[in-house]
């Protein structure tokens, strides 16, 4: 019964949305606000024939690669930024510069430079996520330093520390980071992919608005909500899960 209550109130918001999204779709009699129940027949006839597909799968691949990178290259960079004060002192000025470049700002040089090809939009992504991770990675690794202490009395090395106790203690800030990422990457990639690619949610996205079809442009629209919210649900998930075999709310 609880756990049923819990669902509907997840869900009431997006009813009323629904509800006021098909009356406004009826009162306005505007092509570019269309009744809801009509965006939903667009979507299922989406679903059925496979339009979308390859264009979530380009998608998809793209941040794949430049969260993976961002990842990898930001979680490295916080340990040594942690590890190592000169690197820290060294860098830390550097990305907070840099970090308020905005992504798409970049995006006609690496176009000039590196063409519309997957290194342009996965960078988009990588410069997006990268700060959130190393800034989380930072934060995350001061841990309880009763726990480092005793580790240092067994004769633990502080890589080994790091590695071994810090890095476990801050999963859940990790995933906080990589969902931060995440979220601002996807958003970074679909205007990227608007402003130049030949595949992709984004494109077909504009594609469809430049031919005024805006049945597909608020399904697509849908799509792209939706794969946000089940990659930030998926990352919650294994937040959750963590938080429950370290024992930390």
């Amino acid at each position: 019964m609880k756990f049923g209550r819990e669902i509907l109130l997840r869900i009431s918001g997006l009813l009323v949305l629904a509800v006021l999204w098909q009356i406004a779709g009826h009162v306005n009699h505007s092509p570019a606000l269309p009744p809801l129940g009509r965006v939903l027949h667009t979507l299922y006839y989406f679903i059925r024939d496979g339009t979308l597909t390859p264009h979530i799968f380009a998608s998809l691949w793209i941040i794949s690669i430049g969260i993976g990178v961002a990842v990898f290259g930001g979680f490295v960079l916080g340990l040594l930024m942690f590890r190592y004060r000169c690197i820290k002192a060294a860098v830390l000025p550097v990305m907070e510069i840099v970090r308020g470049v905005a992504a798409l700002t970049l995006f006609p040089l690496l176009i000039v430079l590196f063409g519309l090809g997957t290194f342009s939009r996965a960078f988009i992504i990588f410069w997006t996520a990268w700060p959130a991770v190393v800034i989380s990675t930072l934060n995350s690794l001061n841990v309880d330093e009763n726990v480092v202490d005793a580790a240092r009395v067994f004769g633990a090395g502080e890589w080994r520390i790091i590695l071994s106790i810090r890095t476990p203690m801050a999963a859940q800030g990790l995933i906080t980071g990589i969902r931060i990422g995440v979220g601002g990457g996807w958003i970074g990639l679909i205007a990227a992919e608007m402003l130049g690619a030949t595949r992709g949610l984004g494109y077909f996205l504009l594609w469809s608005s430049q031919s005024f079809q805006f049945e597909r442009v608020y399904a697509t629209i849908i799509v792209i909500a939706t794969i946000g919210g089940i990659m930030n649900g998926i990352l919650l998930l294994i937040q959750k899960q963590l938080a429950k075999l370290t024992g930390v709310t």
